[in-house]
C-alpha cells in the first residue's frame, strides 16, 4: 500500500503457549512429527546431517531449499536451509538466520535448528506462529558453521581459531574490513550474510543459560557494560527470547537471564558486533546449556526449553519493529493519476539512535527492529526530498508500518526547522558504565525530547536532513488512524506552500536588490 492510502496490515499475534512436558509436545496434536522424534534422539554426523537436509527439503519442498554458504578447512559444506512458502524467492520479507555450532564442541544447535525446521513443516498449516514465520518472513538456518571442529570435538576448527573471534574487530581494524586472513568458514559467513541481507539473527552456543547482546568488547579492554547504539532493542530482543524460555529468565547470575557481553568478559572478532555494524543485523549469542555437550537424552527436553523462545524471537525481532516501504516519484506521468511512483534505496534512520538501515531496491521494502516506544524517524534518498514523521512500536509484538512516497528533489530545499522526537523506551534499568556509536552521532536526543537544527548551523548532512520536513507518507500503526493521516498530510501541504511564499519573497527581494544596484 502506498502512503497515500491507509490501511491497517493483518496482526497474526505472538503466541506463547503454557510449557507442557516433554511427552505432551512429542505426542501432542500435530505438533510433531515422527521426523522430529528422530532429530531429539542424537546428534547426527556431518554425513547424517546432509542425508537429513536432503531427506527433509524432498519432504518439505514447498517449503524449504538447500544451498551451501562455503566449505571449512576440510571441505565440508556449511549448509544453509531456507524455511518460506517462497523459498529460493525474493519477496518483500525480512530474512532472518539462526546459526549454530560456531564451536565444534558447543553442539545442541544443530539439534535445535533441525527440530526448528521439523516443527514448522510439521504445524505450519494449522499454527498461527508456524504460518507467520513461513509466510511473512524468510527463515535461514545453518546448523553447523564449523563441522570440522565437531568431528575433533574441538572448540576451535582445524586450523585452532576460535571462529567467534576471527571477524573483522572495530577496534582493531578501521572499517572493519576484512583482512583477507579470515578462516574459510568465517569468510563464508560474511560473504553469505552480506549476500542475503538479514535483519536478526540469533547463534547457538553452550556454557550457560542467557541471552548475550552486543557491544562484547570496550575501547580500553576493561569488563564493563558497554552499550551499543540500539541498546534498548538489543535488551528487548534478549527479554523477548529469555521470558519465552522455560528457564533463562529466572537466573540466578544475570538479571531476566539476559547480559551485555562486555559486562560479562570482553570479547574481540565476535560475530555479534560484526552482524551489527557491517551486515545492518542485530544479532544475540545465545547460551543455551550449562553443559558444553549435553547428553542425547536430554536433547528432547531442552527443545522443549527453547521452542516458544525461538518462536517468539523470530517473530519479534523481524516483524515487532518498525516495517513498511519507500517509493519515489518519477518524472513520468500516469493519465489522470500524477507522477508515477517506484521503490527506491532509502536510508531510514531513527532520531537518537546512531544506526541507518535502508530499504532495498526491488521493492523498496525495509525492517527496523525497535523496542515498543515512540520514535522519530528519518527517511532519505539521493536525489529526493526528505520525510520526517512520529511513529509508536506498540507493545503487542504487531510491529509499526510506515510506507512513504519521496517527491523528486528538483535543486530545492526548505530552510524551515521541524522537531523530530527521540526515542522514548521507558528509560534503561541498568547502571551502563559505558556507550559508544557507530560514527560519532548521526542524531543526538537531549532526555529523549526533540531534535532541531537548520541548513545553516548543521554539521552534519544527516541534521541538515532532520530539520526538514517534507513529502508525503502515510502512517499505518496499532495506534494511528485516519486522523492521524490528515494531518500529517496536511502538515507537509502547509510547510511546502510556507515555503513556496518564503521563496518567492526572496526571491523579490533579490530582485529589487539588483534593480537598485546593489
Amino acid at each position: 500500500m502506498e502512503g497515500h492510502a491507509l490501511g491497517v496490515l493483518p496482526r497474526m499475534q505472538s503466541r506463547a503457549t503454557s510449557p507442557s512436558s516433554v511427552r505432551s509436545l512429542l505426542n501432542g496434536q500435530k505438533q510433531s512429527s515422527k521426523q522430529l522424534q528422530e532429530v531429539l534422539q542424537h546428534y547426527l554426523s556431518n554425513e547424517e546431517l546432509e542425508a537429513y537436509l536432503r531427506d527433509y527439503v524432498s519432504r518439505c519442498s514447498n517449503i524449504a531449499r538447500l544451498d551451501s554458504a562455503g566449505k571449512s578447512v576440510e571441505g565440508r559444506e556449511l549448509w544453509v536451509l531456507e524455511i518460506s512458502d517462497k523459498a529460493g524467492q525474493e519477496e518483500a520479507e525480512p530474512n532472518v538466520k539462526f546459526v549454530g555450532n560456531v564451536h565444534g564442541d558447543e553442539p545442541t544447535g544443530r539439534v535445535l535448528s533441525l527440530a526448528l525446521a521439523e516443527w514448522l513443516c510439521a504445524n505450519y498449516k494449522t499454527h498461527s506462529q508456524a504460518q507467520r514465520i513461513v509466510n511473512d518472513l524468510h527463515l535461514y538456518i545453518m546448523p553447523s558453521m564449523n563441522p570440522d571442529g565437531f568431528v575433533a570435538k574441538s572448540r576451535e576448527n582445524k586450523h585452532d581459531k576460535d571462529l567467534n573471534r576471527n571477524f573483522p574487530d572495530r577496534y582493531s581494524r578501521r572499517g572493519m574490513q576484512p583482512t583477507g586472513k579470515e578462516e574459510p568458514e568465517t569468510a563464508a559467513l560474511m560473504d553469505w550474510t552480506l549476500k542475503t541481507g538479514f535483519v536478526a539473527a540469533a547463534s547457538f552456543h553452550e556454557g550457560a543459560v542467557l541471552a548475550n547482546y552486543p557491544w562484547d568488547g570496550t575501547p580500553n579492554r576493561t569488563t564493563e557494560y558497554w552499550a551499543c547504539p540500539d541498546d534498548a532493542t538489543f535488551k528487548h530482543l534478549a527479554r523477548t527470547y529469555a521470558s519465552a524460555h522455560r528457564t533463562m529468565a529466572k537466573s540466578q547470575e544475570f538479571k531476566d537471564g539476559i547480559t551485555n557481553g562486555a559486562a560479562w568478559y570482553p570479547i574481540y572478532g565476535s560475530m555479534q558486533d560484526w552482524n551489527y555494524i557491517v551486515g545492518k543485523c542485530l544479532e544475540l549469542t545465545l547460551e543455551l546449556s550449562d553443559n558444553k555437550w549435553p547428553p542425547e537424552m536430554g536433547l528432547a527436553a531442552l527443545w522443549e526449553d527453547n521452542r516458544q523462545a525461538l518462536l517468539d524471537f523470530a517473530v519479534t525481532a523481524a516483524l515487532g519493529g518498525l516495517r513498511g516501504t519507500v517509493k519515489g516519484q518519477t518524472a513520468k506521468l500516469r493519465a489522470g493519476k500524477g507522477q508515477e511512483v517506484q521503490p527506491i534505496v532509502a536510508d531510514i534512520t531513527v532520531a537518537g539512535i546512531d544506526f541507518t538501515v535502508s530499504s532495498r531496491q526491488r521493492f523498496g521494502d525495509f525492517y527496523r527492529p525497535l523496542a515498543p516506544g515512540q520514535y522519530g524517524i528519518l527517511v532519505s534518498s539521493d536525489g529526493y526530498l526528505p520525510f520526517s514523521t512520529n511513529i509508536t512500536v506498540p507493545a503487542d509484538g504487531s510491529g509499526a508500518v510506515l510506507d512513504v512516497i519521496l517527491q523528486q528533489s528538483v535543486g530545492a530545499g526548505s530552510d524551515m526547522d521541524a522537531d523530530v522526537a527521540g526515542p522514548s523506551t521507558g528509560g534503561s534499568d541498568e547502571q551502563q558504565s559505558g556507550t559508544d556509536s557507530l560514527s560519532g552521532g548521526l542524531l543526538d536526543a537531549a532526555g529523549g525530547g526533540g531534535v532541531k537544527g537548520s541548513s545553516s548551523s548543521s554539521n552534519s548532512e544527516a541534521q541538515w536532513r532532520a530539520s526538514r520536513w517534507v513529502g508525503t507518507a502515510g502512517v499505518r500503526n496499532g495506534l494511528q488512524g485516519t486522523n492521524g493521516l490528515v494531518l500529517v498530510v496536511a502538515g507537509a501541504l502547509v510547510l511546502q506552500a510556507l515555503w513556496v511564499v518564503q521563496h518567492r519573497l526572496r526571491w523579490r527581494l533579490q530582485l529589487g536588490s539588483r534593480s537598485r544596484g546593489e
